[in-house]
């Protein structure tokens, strides 16, 4: 199959803005031309050694191509628990690699699929339970191809196990630990994000109350690893549904104007914190930072490996049984439809047991002669982590009949709805014929009559809540 060699696009100090960002929020689970220059050149961003040949001489260094194709580009992004670079007080709160068993697992695992002709990006995430085939290991958890480390071979490993499962080739690697997260948060002078409902777990440092917050890096952290909320009946999926959620805040915040100026620090937190393939260029991240900004246009997707919580009494590496993630049979309609380029339709945006997450929520904001409110809730909406445009339109636009502040929706969204309206209270809902919204999941129509409700404040709205 061909390859390709991207052209640079943007300046080189934002694509590493976009990447970095990316990258780091997968841990939880990712100033000018001269200064990106200067990192790439120095050899600051790290590299690491090939692998070794696996039992049966398959050779896994060529599970990373690093070209893309013309047809296509993905990019692996990976994360893992390695507590490296953390300092002492984060180490006592989260405990030491050998307090973990090493950095041998890859707790977050997400394919970023590009299609240049479509100018869209999937971004995929794999539970880290799926049972697989590893090379080498035989059936487990796709965390564990992990096995050896980012110096060892785990990420060409866990490239290989991808391709084998989905079919889809793996054209370059990224990789970030604990304090590569911290350290792009705390750069960009931390994240705003609102939530509907109180964000407590001790064991993760998480104690917020519902409502609009400002996180630093340790406190983002907490929110993209917990994994025991209140209401959670799946926690690794619901944790999924999350880090989707906090990554769309995230970039909304990053690719604003007003970060340009926290560049250079992000930029020095990259060639820390972050680990490539050696094929990646310059010019591949440029192509990469050019697909994400869709994430704050609309032209992202997140979505989710589907799969099924079960247990297995025993297999040789888990004679006491293991509880995994089984994959679902329409996962293969989802992987084909990728590798042929074709829409993924609802697949994947939804997880079992699990809520709609908000950043599969698409939503607009109408403004009907608000005097500034319509901005007030784009600003939740926006740090509540939904797929929304980044611009307040006239109700006008609207072609629906709607007569004062309104959550209107399509019939059949009733879920999108509720998420919505746990956010943004203190409106009436309208149902709308199918169609009508065009793109839209939820669009959100703001009067001068409209008194903010912050998220949490309002009454209880009936949202639907899966059984556990």
């Amino acid at each position: 199959m061909a390859t390709r060699k991207l052209t640079p696009g943007g300046r080189f100090t934002r694509t590493v803005l976009v990447l970095t960002a990316f990258a780091a929020i997968l841990v939880a689970m990712g100033g000018g031309v001269g200064i990106g220059t200067y990192v790439w050149a120095a050899g600051e961003l790290n590299v690491p050694p090939p692998p070794p040949t696996e039992p049966g001489g398959r050779d896994l260094g060529r599970a990373i191509k690093g070209n893309c194709d013309e047809e296509s580009c993905n990019y692996l992004l990976l994360g893992s628990d390695d507590r490296a670079g953390l300092d002492a007080e984060d180490r006592e709160a989260f405990g030491t690699n050998s307090d973990i068993g090493g950095e041998e697992r890859s707790d977050t695992i997400i394919v970023v699929h590009t299609e240049p002709d479509q100018e869209r990006a999937t971004i995929l995430s794999f539970p880290r339970d799926l049972w697989v085939r590893v090379p080498g290991e035989g059936l487990g958890k796709i965390n564990s191809a992990f096995v050896g480390g980012i110096r060892e071979g785990g990420a060409h490993r866990v490239a290989q196990t991808i391709t084998d499962l989905t079919g889809l080739e793996i054209h370059h690697m990224m990789y970030v630990n604990l304090a590569g997260f911290q350290d792009v948060v705390d750069a960009v002078d931390g994240v705003d994000m609102c939530f509907p409902t109180d964000m407590v777990d001790p064991l993760a440092g998480l104690d917020l109350q519902a409502g609009c917050h400002h996180l630093d890096g340790k406190t983002a952290l907490a929110v993209v690893r917990t994994r025991n909320l209140e209401g959670d009946c799946i926690p690794d999926f619901a944790r999924i549904t999350r880090q989707q959620q906090f990554f769309r805040a995230l970039m909304s915040e990053l690719l604003s104007p007003a970060a340009i100026g926290s560049l250079p620090d992000l930029v020095s937190s990259a060639a820390l914190n972050l680990w490539i393939d050696p094929g990646l260029t310059p010019a591949d991240l440029g192509y990469l930072a050019s697909q994400l900004r869709g994430i704050s246009t609309g032209q992202a997707d997140f979505r989710a490996v589907p799969g099924s919580v079960d247990y297995i009494d025993y297999t040789p590496k888990f004679p006491n049984g293991v509880s995994i993630v089984r994959l679902d049979p329409v996962a293969e309609d989802m992987f084909l439809a990728l590798r042929e380029g074709r829409s993924l339709g609802d697949i994947g945006k939804e997880l079992e047991s699990t809520p709609l997450s908000p950043a599969n929520v698409v939503t607009g904001v109408y403004d009907d002669r608000s005097e500034g409110k319509a901005a007030s809730v784009l600003e939740v909406v926006t740090q509540g982590g939904f797929d929304v445009d980044l611009l307040v339109r006239d109700a006008a636009e609207l072609d629906v009949d709607v007569t004062g502040s309104a959550i209107v929706y399509e019939k059949g969204s009733e879920q999108a709805r509720d998420v919505v309206e746990s956010y943004v209270g203190g409106m009436k809902t309208v149902e709308v014929p199918k169609g009508s919204l065009g793109a839209l999941d939820v669009a959100l129509v703001v009067t001068d009559g409209y008194e903010p409700v912050e998220p949490g404040e309002g009454d209880e709205p009936p949202a639907s809540e899966p059984e556990c």
